[in-house]
């Protein structure tokens, strides 16, 4: 799945995953620091584990941390919001 399409998914339909497509748009050339600074949680994280980026992760998880008040782990920020890596090739856009 192309990077764009994967940190813009909002879930699943079978094996189509659901792209928001002004979200789209809106995130496609942003950076975690970037996202994070516009308040793109998900997104953020999306992208961190797209790049297979461990600091990336923590400094996600860092930043919803400190501004939520809260203890979550780098694993856990990944299922907060939704995100698992899936090989899936279809996308349906909305």
């Amino acid at each position: 799945m192309k990077k764009n399409d994967f940190i813009s998914t909002i879930g699943y339909d079978g094996a189509a995953a659901v792209v928001d497509k002004t979200r789209r748009a809106k995130v496609g050339s942003k950076t975690v620091t970037q996202l994070l600074e516009t308040g793109s949680f998900r997104s953020a994280a999306a992208l961190a584990l797209y790049n297979d980026s461990s600091d990336e992760l923590k400094e996600v998880t860092d930043y919803y941390n400190n501004l939520a008040h809260t203890q979550y782990t780098p694993e856990q920020v990944a299922r907060l919001f939704g995100i698992s890596n899936t090989e899936s090739k279809k996308i349906v856009l909305l």
